[in-house]
């Protein structure tokens, strides 16, 4: 069952800058950040310790809707 996948920009206390964070269901998936100048995605683990199965297509909906939020490309 596909569920579904949301986008939230927030200020992490950790972070200088604003950061995507991208959730599937209620779960972190990826953080796109640009602390150094540069866009870097980093991936969560599921908490349950099992592998992430994503839509190809929801998946690059999801990071250019990210990107776009974060930095208005």
């Amino acid at each position: 069952m596909a569920q579904k996948m949301s986008v939230s920009i927030t200020s992490p206390p950790d972070r200088e800058k604003l950061v995507a964070e991208i959730n599937v269901g209620n779960e972190q998936w990826a953080e796109l950040n640009q602390e150094d100048g540069t866009l870097k995605l980093e991936f969560y683990p599921r908490p349950n310790g099992e592998f992430w199965q994503l839509s190809f297509d929801e998946v690059l909906e999801a990071l250019d809707n990210a990107k776009k939020r974060l930095v208005g490309e």
